[in-house]
């Protein structure tokens, strides 16, 4: 006999995502963890524009003292 599905579409959903939410993953190490999580974490634009703002205000490396000494 076929056995019918009483589950509203709803309650398909849910299900489904909770059982997708309850699989554990296992880290070998805390920057393993984070780096994982910033995967999953979006950049608020806000933050991103002001991180690359602040990025292109910082002076540019002065050459190093080998090169200098050598003309490079």
């Amino acid at each position: 006999m076929k056995q019918e599905n009483k589950l509203t579409p709803r309650e398909q959903v849910l299900a489904e995502t909770q059982s997708q939410t309850r699989t554990a993953r296992e880290f070998a190490t805390v920057e393993e963890l984070i780096q994982a999580d910033a995967a999953q974490t979006p950049v608020p634009t806000a933050v991103a524009e002001r991180l690359n703002e602040s990025i292109r205000r910082e002076p540019k490396p002065a050459r190093s003292w080998w090169k200098r000494l050598t003309g490079g």
